[in-house]
């Protein structure tokens, strides 16, 4: 019986996306032990103390924050040329940079001490990624310390992050985590400092969206500051819905994003025969199945971890969910290739008009608008809520954010100057980079509001919208686990064993791992 559910940005592809079907992150994310040094679990004491004379919360508003009125919407846009975009030093040089109204904690030079640089590991090339460019190049600006990129090639980044953590290595200093895979092992591994001192104040977390603090906090305490982030949106062609005859109802509560699974179903049957496709879902990928499993599941009203800390893969929102999933290719409401589906197929198929709407992450926006007419050919949208059938619909969907971890080994001193540069990370300026001029989601809220009044970005307020939606969840062992249901859930889809029983095949093997 099913348990009681109590309680293409380009580097998301380059990184995220190649390590896991690659199969590497599985280097280290399942392990519940790494060896390496430090405490683990709330990191060194002396460690600890230093960082709370650093002061965080002092005047963190005035720090972190700002407003359009402070930091003006001219000076922000004043960026490098598109060709010097991760030149740190043209950043250096930029108004944008300059104006910033950001600054460090008061005082910080009296704990930090004489720390001259520190090494970052970067999961792939930094020609990728102007916004850490350019928040290396504020680091660098306000505190003086030289910050070094270890920039990884995809696929030799785990196996030697890996290595370096087990040999107990103080250097790198810091390095990137794909939260929602990585964090639980890196914790137990005893691999990361405790950050709490960074937001030691509850009224801190409030400017940023909830996902933030679900995701980088684990077992009461902090152990990422923010990187870069990438959710769920829906992607729709209303000429299309209009032109296959989707029933009108559904097709203005699809676009204005009051829909459910019932009016996802109507576009569905209206496309019947026809040779295009009103939705699609990838059944043949370990990190992509599982992510439109788990975007239908939270719609569902699913959650992964209880408060008692048990971990449930077999709820009936999991069921509504993957038994939707299976109905639909035996409807023809799906092509029946969607078995083959991986990484970009949905993407492709909705830029050549094979589908009319398709549930992958705001990196499709200006792929999108560069071929469609804006609104009338093009326009991205809500979740729908889960369907009648859903225990407890919600408008969920998933967030993949990518932190940035303090190495537990490197000396005390290399570890606080590193929580200068995550202090910097939080802030408006950095957050702002992300959005505008990288396209990556925010964790801050105000970023979505005031690019949405300025016109910086298209379709800011929808973005924002979903992103207070979406979520993230942060359990032990989640890497093998998550890989153990995709695999069950490409089962189900292929045909081969019912939604019911490869979901409690799933939770034999969770029960077994977690020792539930």
């Amino acid at each position: 019986m099913p348990r009681s559910n109590k309680g293409i940005d380009r580097r998301g592809m380059m990184k995220y996306s190649t390590l896991a079907s690659a199969g590497l992150l599985g280097s280290f994310a399942g392990c519940t032990d790494m060896g390496g040094g430090g405490s683990g679990g709330g990191g060194s004491k002396d460690f600890t103390k230093k960082a709370k004379k650093i002061g965080f919360a002092d005047d963190w508003q005035k720090r972190r924050m700002t407003s359009l009125d402070e930091w003006k919407i001219g000076d922000r846009k004043a960026v490098p040329s598109e060709k010097k975009l991760t030149n740190k030093q043209a950043w250096k040089d930029s108004k944008s940079l300059k104006s910033s109204p950001f600054k460090l904690p008061d005082g910080w030079k009296d704990v930090v001490g004489d720390v001259s640089e520190l090494q970052i590991l970067n999961f792939g090339s930094l020609k990728y990624d102007p916004a850490t460019v350019a928040t290396y190049a504020l680091f660098e600006d306000r505190s003086g310390i030289t910050l070094n990129p270890l920039e990884i090639v995809v696929d030799q980044a785990i196996p030697k992050e890996t290595a370096f953590l087990q040999a107990g290595k103080g250097k790198p200093e810091m390095f990137d985590v794909v939260i929602t895979d990585s964090l639980s092992s890196f914790v137990s591994g005893n691999n990361l400092e405790s950050l709490d001192a960074l937001m030691p104040k509850e009224e801190m977390w409030e400017p940023y969206q909830p996902v933030m603090k679900s995701s980088l906090k684990y077992k009461d305490h902090l152990y990422a500051g923010p990187t870069y982030l990438e959710a769920s949106l829906i992607h729709v062609r209303p000429d299309l819905l209009k032109k296959q005859g989707v029933p009108e109802k559904s097709r203005k509560a699809i676009l204005d994003g009051t829909w459910t699974w019932d009016d996802l179903e109507a576009a569905m049957k209206a496309f019947e025969g026809t040779g295009t496709y009103a939705w699609a879902y990838r059944g043949s990928s370990r990190v992509y199945t599982m992510r439109d499993f788990m975007k239908m599941f939270y719609q569902a009203g699913g959650q992964f971890m209880d408060d008692s800390g048990t971990v449930t893969v077999n709820s009936k929102p999991a069921q509504v969910a993957l038994e939707k999933m299976v109905e639909w290719r035996d409807k023809g409401w799906v092509p029946d290739e969607v078995v083959n589906y991986g990484q970009g197929d949905l993407a492709d198929g909705f830029l050549s008009g094979q589908f009319a709407m398709v549930p992958v992450y705001g990196d499709l926006v200006p792929k999108a608008m560069a071929k469609f007419k804006k609104d009338g050919q093009y326009t991205p949208t809500l979740s729908p809520k889960g369907g009648k059938d859903a225990p407890n619909p919600t408008r969920a969907g998933i967030a993949s954010p990518t932190g940035l971890g303090i190495n537990v080994n490197a000396p005390t001193k290399k570890k606080l100057a590193a929580m200068l540069y995550l202090d910097t990370r939080l802030s408006l300026t950095s957050q702002w980079w992300e959005f505008v001029v990288e396209g990556n989601q925010s964790y801050s809220k105000d970023v979505y509001t005031e690019a949405a009044k300025t016109n910086s970005a298209n379709y800011a307020e929808i973005r924002g919208e979903q992103m207070k939606l979406n979520k993230a969840e942060v359990f032990p062992q989640e890497r093998p686990i998550k890989q153990h249901v995709s695999q069950e859930c490409q089962k189900a889809l292929a045909g081969d064993v019912s939604p019911k029983k490869a979901l409690d095949n799933a939770q034999d093997y969770v029960d077994k791992v977690l020792g539930q």
